[in-house]
């Protein structure tokens, strides 16, 4: 009996669907089922989750409304009361950020404002304010990108809504257009179109060229831009974003590591659109975690910092269809996972504890990578998939498993071969399809969709001529 591994990186079939890869001191690598989804709340008459933050206990939220978008409050146990509307911009991804007493939403057009003493939501009026296409926060500054320009600029102290005219920069190394900001380890990333720059708090009062609030780093200039404003996130003690040339890059110092694979360039070239990617982190089962979602493209990948490795996360989206992954943003508060919904008002946390997507199936499918026997033909007559034993379906039914085959690389797929997992204490079940026939050329596609935790634990195959 041998054993192929699953495929990671490759050209021919994909990286896991609604698995990840981790280690195992017994098996060496081992296949998780990613978190499933279960509902929080649903705000009323809402189309789409632009954003969250935890504020003072609260998860606030801005969620598209017709023609408007609504500012949220809502309780860890899924009750929710209205804010306020803002008026400035209806879709697409906002940035959200407070410095204690405020809560700061960039919008891509504007800036608002929350405070809970007086519970009053407004958008940002000071004269000095020229709008804002992206903002973060440092040092009790908000921190923000002028739409359409070179320049950043910063609020007043520990207050969003004032502003000094003179409090603003331009990117100097290069002369392209910011288009996102994000503070990592105290220092300030300005991200253009096709450079990148690191400032620092030097602690001025910015009266002169000789005492300036922030300056640049001289060493932190990187040749690489920036692919989607929504793409930098802080990850792994660093941060990672997707380059303008549909590259996904992590910071190592001040230089730009490549992390995306081959297969990731294969696949993310034909993409018709890329400037709208949204991406956030999250760490769950000490595994750090990098989402990206193509939203043009339909399609969700992660990069996991622990194993270096990438999957896929898809959700149903009706019709007998699978696409991206409903969290269209992501929010951390009391160590609980939070996801919004992109195409309803929809809030979900997300946990492995969850078997479904919120009462939806979620599908998941690996691959073998292609087994060639040159000009020998071969026979496939058994291969066993060694499950997690024992946790089927609470109902008493028995959880199935799907294999499927190729002889031609993947182009075309026999029909599904069904066997049973075992059902809830079934430890010695095995999961084994023999007579598979022969080819010169082989590969697997396995699909399980049953809501109980799955643990793929290896692949072995044996027989054959």
């Amino acid at each position: 009996m041998a054993q192929f591994p699953f495929i990671t990186d490759g050209i021919i079939g994909d990286v896991p669907t609604n698995f990840f890869p981790a280690a195992d001191p017994a098996k060496g690598v081992v296949l998780h089922g990613t978190p499933g989804l279960t509902q929080l709340c649903d705000l009323a008459d809402c189309t789409e989750i632009r954003g969250m933050f935890p504020f003072n206990g609260y998860l606030y939220t801005v969620a598209r409304r017709g023609g408007e978008s609504v500012l949220w409050r809502v309780s860890s146990t899924g009750s929710y009361s209205e804010i306020g509307t803002i008026t400035t911009s209806a879709s697409g991804p906002v940035w959200m950020t407070e410095n204690q007493t405020q809560l700061l939403i960039v919008d891509g057009v504007s800036g608002w404002t929350y405070t809970e003493s007086s519970g009053g939501l407004a958008q940002i009026t000071d004269a000095s304010f020229p709008g804002a296409s992206s903002a973060s926060y440092q040092d009790g500054y908000g921190l923000f990108t002028q739409p359409s320009t070179n320049y950043w600029f910063f609020s007043a102290i520990n207050d969003f809504r004032s502003f000094d005219a003179l409090d603003i920069y331009s990117k100097e190394g290069k002369p392209d257009n910011v288009i996102s900001i994000l503070s990592n380890h105290r220092e300030v990333w300005i991200f253009g179109t096709e450079s990148i720059e690191v400032w620092y708090n030097a602690g001025g009062d910015n009266t002169s060229t000789s005492n300036p609030t922030f300056a640049r780093n001289a060493g932190g200039l990187l040749e690489y831009g920036c692919g989607a404003a929504k793409s930098p996130a802080s990850f792994d003690n660093s941060l990672a974003w997707l380059s303008e040339k549909g590259q996904l890059l992590r910071a190592t110092g001040y230089n730009a590591q490549i992390i995306s694979n081959d297969l990731w360039g294969e696949q993310v070239k034909d993409y018709t659109v890329l400037n709208n990617a949204i991406a956030f982190s999250y760490t769950d089962m000490e595994h750090e975690f990098y989402q990206i979602t193509f939203p043009s493209d339909d399609v969700t990948w992660v990069f996991d910092a622990k194993t270096k490795l990438f999957h896929k996360k898809s959700s149903y989206k009706g019709s007998n269809e699978f696409g991206r992954h409903r969290a269209n943003c992501y929010a951390l508060l009391n160590r609980k996972h939070y996801v919004g919904d992109y195409e309803n008002g929809k809030i979900y946390e997300m946990s492995m504890d969850y078997l479904d997507d919120a009462g939806e199936e979620i599908r998941r499918v690996v691959y073998s990578p292609e087994m060639h026997s040159g000009m020998k033909r071969t026979f496939y007559p058994s291969v066993q998939i060694e499950f997690e034993p024992g946790v089927g379906l609470e109902s008493g039914l028995d959880p199935q498993a799907m294999l499927e085959y190729s002889n031609d690389g993947g182009k075309n797929w026999g029909s599904e071969i069904w066997r049973s997992v075992g059902k809830v204490g079934e430890y010695s079940e095995r999961a084994i399809w023999h007579r598979l026939g022969s080819g010169y050329r082989r590969m697997y596609r396995l699909s399980v969709a049953d809501p109980v935790k799955w643990q793929v634990r290896g692949v072995h195959w044996w027989g054959g001529k």
